[in-house]
C-alpha cells in the first residue's frame, strides 16, 4: 500500500472532516435414442442426488472451546496493548471477507461448487456445513478465503468433489467473473463508504455520489502513481534503504503495518465519517492492488482465463489449456517483493522514530 496514497488521502480526509463536506446448448448429439435415454437418465439421477445434498440444512456443526478461548484472550490482550492494531485488523478483516464473499457468490452463479468459506486462517474455532460448503471462523484473523477446486488443468480432486463443479469446468466468462468479483466488490464497498460519509456530512445525494466516485479515482491514481514511481526509481529506493546514516530519502514511501495501525487509530478517534473514508481508502487500495497482473493476485488469474479463451478461438481448438502453475516462480517473486516492501517500510518508520 502506497505511503504517498495513504498520506495524501489521510490529509484529504482530515480536511474534509474539518469543512464538513467534500468539494468505485447441448454440446453433443446422441448416437441412438436408447443410448441417449439411458445416459440422460443416469446423468439426471446423479444431478438430482447432488442437488438434494446441496439443499440440505445446516450440518456438521463443530465448536472448539480451546481455540475460541485462546483467540478471545489474544484479542483482549491486543485491545489492551495496541487497540489501533485491533481496529486495523477489524477493518482489513471485513474488507477481505467481503472480497472473498464476492468470489463465492460469483463462483456459485458460474456453476462452481466452493467447499470452504472461512474468516481467518489456522485452527477452526466454529464451523458448519451447508449446501456442500463449510463455513466458519478460524483462529488467526488475518483475512479469509474461499476454496475452489480445479484451479489448474491437471490438479487432482479429493473424494466427493465433482469435476462439473470445479473452476476449470466453468466457462471462461464464469471464471473471469469469479476472479474479478473480489476486487470489484472492494471498489464498490469503497464507493459505498465514501458515499455514506458524504451523506452524514450533509451532502446532497447526487453530489455525494459524485464525490464518492472522485475519492475512488483519487485512490486508484495515487496508488498507481506510487507503484510506478517505485518501479521507475527502484535503484534510488534501494539506495535509501542501504544508507545506514538515514540521510537519504526514498523517492516514494509505503505505509508499514505499524503506520497503518497508527493511522487507523487516529481516524477512529476522529469520528465516523473519517473512519468511513479511511475504510474506503483501504478497501479501494486492496481492490486495485489485487487487479495487478502479477500472480498470485487476481489480475493474473483473470489474464490467464482471458488469454486461454483467445488462444482457443485463434487456434480453433477448445482443448487448449493454459496452466497457471507455470507462473509459480513469478508468484514467489511477487510475494517476496511484497515482503521486502513491508520490511523496508518498517525500516524507514523506525528511522523516522529515532530521528524524532
Amino acid at each position: 500500500m502506497a505511503r504517498l496514497a495513504m498520506d495524501t488521502a489521510a490529509e484529504a480526509v482530515h480536511e474534509s472532516v474539518a469543512t464538513a463536506a467534500h468539494d468505485a446448448a447441448v454440446t453433443a448429439a446422441t448416437d441412438t435414442a436408447t443410448a441417449a435415454t439411458d445416459t440422460v437418465g443416469g446423468t439426471n439421477q446423479a444431478r438430482d442426488a447432488h442437488d438434494a445434498s446441496t439443499k440440505s440444512g445446516i450440518t456438521g456443526i463443530r465448536i472448539s472451546p480451546v481455540w475460541g478461548s485462546i483467540t478471545a484472550l489474544s484479542i483482549t490482550l491486543l485491545w489492551l496493548m495496541a487497540p489501533s492494531a485491533l481496529w486495523l485488523l477489524g477493518f482489513i478483516g471485513v474488507i477481505v471477507l467481503c472480497h472473498e464473499a464476492g468470489h463465492l457468490v460469483a463462483a456459485r452463479r458460474a456453476g462452481m461448487e466452493p467447499t470452504e468459506f472461512f474468516w481467518g486462517f489456522g485452527p477452526e474455532i466454529v464451523g458448519f456445513d451447508k449446501g456442500g460448503c463449510r463455513y466458519g471462523l478460524k483462529a488467526i484473523f488475518l483475512g479469509g478465503y474461499v476454496k475452489l477446486w480445479g484451479m489448474t488443468p491437471t490438479s487432482e480432486l479429493p473424494e466427493g468433489v465433482r469435476e462439473e463443479g470445479t473452476y476449470r469446468a466453468a466457462s471462461h466468462g464464469g471464471r473471469l467473473s469469479t476472479i474479478l468479483a473480489g476486487p470489484f466488490t472492494n471498489i464498490a464497498m469503497a464507493v459505498g463508504a465514501f458515499f455514506l460519509a458524504e451523506l452524514i456530512d450533509g451532502t446532497a445525494v447526487t453530489a455525494a455520489f459524485g464525490a464518492s466516485v472522485d475519492w475512488v479515482w483519487f485512490v486508484i491514481a495515487s496508488t498507481g502513481e506510487s507503484l510506478w514511481l517505485f518501479v521507475r526509481e527502484i535503484q534510488p529506493y534501494l539506495g535509501a534503504v542501504a544508507d545506514t546514516s538515514g540521510t537519504s530519502e526514498p523517492p516514494v514511501r509505503f505505509m508499514s503495518p505499524v503506520a497503518q495501525a497508527t493511522t487507523t487509530g487516529a481516524v477512529v478517534d476522529a469520528g465516523l465519517t473519517t473512519s468511513l473514508r479511511w475504510f474506503g481508502i483501504l478497501s479501494c487500495a486492496i481492490g486495485v492492488v489485487n487487479l495487478l497482473p502479477l500472480p498470485p493476485l487476481d489480475g493474473a488469474h483473470a489474464i490467464v482465463a482471458a488469454s486461454e479463451k483467445v488462444t482457443q478461438v485463434v487456434r480453433r481448438d477448445r482443448s487448449v489449456r493454459l496452466d497457471v502453475r507455470r507462473l509459480e516462480p513469478l508468484a514467489y517473486a511477487t510475494i517476496g517483493l511484497l515482503v521486502v516492501l513491508t520490511l523496508t517500510a518498517l525500516v524507514f518508520d523506525v528511522r523516522d522514530l529515532i530521528a524524532a
